[in-house]
């Protein structure tokens, strides 16, 4: 434990400025694409996200904000509860003084790893000592209230930049990070801004053997007002399976009979499963696998909606399946 009673924890926080983004839908977007300052409708604003770890029993907790299997115009919070491929296995050696973190650049790497943290490029981050509790409440509450409005100048809207620095903010660090996190920042907070408030910057070459996106083409009218189109299915997605999409990820979600419940699998659009679990349906509602039916925002790993006969179902995990 740290040896100022006040910090419980530590947050990291992540950036990856060389990603592009959509642009929000903001009435300011058709004026940045003229200038040059977006490129065919992406912004070059990076990805934002954080690691906080409980000292207490050296858990990691990542989560980020994106526009990830929501509704056009909104965001959800991710984490490992959500989305199994966001777990985390390095564990965090933390000093005997309790005021650091050892083996930072191992941390570092296993994200940087991981294609499902959505980061392309080098990896800049930085840490901080913090209240956990107060910071990881702050980004589960977060959560249960996503979908939120996507977009830095919206009412009441958030992005992954936006989410970062209010749940660092909200786990109380060292008034001068505090500080930094509050003015130290242009009209709103960036991957960037977030990670030199915290202080020391630790910086990962890029890794992983891909080809960072780039927007080389305009995209047509109607993509700039809708979420990801269904892409051609792989032959290693079930024929049944059903795709479910946001403005920035989507997935395949494949629902079968699994003695008295359902197992339901999800992939990515290349065929690789995300994640799959025994479901139970929550309020004893019916469900008849042999009639049309969709699935809904906000599925994911945990939860999963499903449409038939107009009415909602919520299943809800009660199995995780590896493998």
């Amino acid at each position: 434990m740290s040896s100022d009673s006040r910090f419980t924890g530590f947050a990291i926080a992540l950036a990856w400025p060389e990603t592009f983004c959509k642009q929000p839908g903001s009435w300011y977007d058709s004026l940045m694409n003229k200038t040059g300052i977006s490129i065919n409708h992406y912004y070059k604003a990076g990805h934002a996200a954080l690691l906080l770890i409980d000292a207490e029993t050296g858990k990691t907790h990542y989560f980020d904000f994106g526009r990830y299997h929501a509704p056009f115009g909104k965001g959800r919070v991710r984490s490992a509860f959500t989305d199994h491929g966001l777990a985390t296995k390095v564990k965090p050696v933390i000093s005997k003084n309790g005021d650091e973190i050892e083996n930072i650049s191992a941390l570092l790497s296993e994200l940087q790893n991981n294609e499902e943290y959505h980061g392309d490029g080098r990896l800049h981050a930085s840490y901080c000592r913090i209240n956990f509790d107060k910071a990881f409440n702050k980004a589960t509450k977060l959560q249960e209230m996503s979908p939120i409005n996507y977009g830095p100048f919206k009412y009441k809207g958030n992005n992954c930049s936006r989410f970062v620095n209010d749940v660092i903010s909200a786990g109380r660090p060292d008034f001068r990070i505090a500080f930094r996190l509050k003015y130290f920042v242009p009209l709103t907070p960036t991957p960037i801004s977030n990670v030199k408030a915290l202080g020391k910057t630790y910086i990962i070459e890029k890794t992983r053997h891909y080809t960072p996106f780039y927007p080389e083409k305009a995209l047509p009218q109607k993509m700039l007002h809708s979420t990801l189109p269904q892409p051609e299915r792989h032959p290693e997605i079930p024929e049944n399976a059903l795709w479910l999409s946001g403005e920035g990820a989507g997935s395949w979600f494949h629902i079968s009979t699994f003695e008295n419940q359902f197992q339901i699998k999800r992939y990515n659009k290349d065929g690789q499963k995300e994640c799959e679990g025994v479901f139970k349906i929550k309020d004893d509602k019916t469900f008849n696998i042999e009639l049309p039916y969709s699935f809904a925002h906000l599925s994911h790993c945990n939860q999963v909606k499903v449409i038939q006969n107009n009415v909602e179902l919520d299943f809800i995990l009660t199995e995780i399946i590896q493998g």
